[in-house]
């Protein structure tokens, strides 16, 4: 039930962030605008660092559970969610932080474009680059998850599945984006990305339902039961 929650928080916080920073992240001198909207800066930088921190929560939380399963995935696991990622969103939540300050140095003022503004401005918020980073060390984590939830059967199998195919079609997205082959935040990108959201919000749901308690379990138990049959 815990990591379900924290799964539907850090989603749910991620999409405000992206919404509360629009105006900023799509005008044509960031700096610029964030000199003149800094409340919404903070604001959509705090909410990156909610949704790491509750997804760097998650493998802490399934830990107990999917080391059970295979300790050496489980450790992976948390390693990659719970420390690499998280580092990649403090990075992320720092550099927009940094968008105000700067933007009231050197920006040319609110309503103007400087040079220097447009380019500094793209380079502290690097969508491209950082979702990309952040892509291939989602993915990796969650491979490590989908294939923990697959062998161990504690969720069922077909939303493990999905899970594998949809993250690499999500990896597959951010890829194009840095490589400007799609656009970043474009229809294409977008749905490429929704099969792994949607798959995330019914995995969620179903550690809040049902939970993995039980079925683990089981699981650990049936080798022992086995070890009680005669050869």
């Amino acid at each position: 039930m815990a990591a379900g929650s924290l799964y539907i928080t850090g989603t749910v916080a991620g999409v405000l962030s992206m919404a509360v920073s629009a105006p900023v992240r799509g005008a044509h001198d960031p700096l610029a605008a964030a000199a003149e909207h800094p409340g919404a800066v903070v604001t959509g930088a705090l909410l990156v660092l909610v949704m790491g921190l509750s997804l760097a929560f998650v493998p802490v939380v399934l830990f107990p559970v999917l080391r059970r399963v295979d300790e050496a995935l489980a450790i992976g696991y948390l390693v990659v969610r719970g420390a690499l990622e998280t580092a990649c969103y403090l990075v992320l939540a720092l550099s927009w932080l940094l968008l105000a300050p700067v933007g009231e140095v050197v920006s040319a003022g609110p309503g103007t474009a400087s040079p220097m503004g447009m380019r500094l401005g793209g380079l502290l918020f690097a969508a491209d680059a950082v979702d990309a980073v952040l892509a291939v060390v989602f993915g990796c984590g969650a491979v490590l998850l989908y294939v923990l939830l697959y062998r161990s059967r504690l969720a069922p199998r077909w939303i493990a599945v999905w899970g594998l195919a949809a993250i690499a079609v999500y990896v597959v997205a951010d890829l194009l984006a840095m490589y400007d082959v799609v656009g970043a935040g474009s229809t294409e990108q977008v749905l490429m990305l929704m099969p792994l959201a949607v798959q995330e919000m019914v995995l969620a749901v179903w550690m809040i339902a049902r939970g993995f308690r039980s079925t683990a379990g089981a699981s650990t138990a049936q080798p022992a039961d086995e070890a009680l049959v005669p050869a």
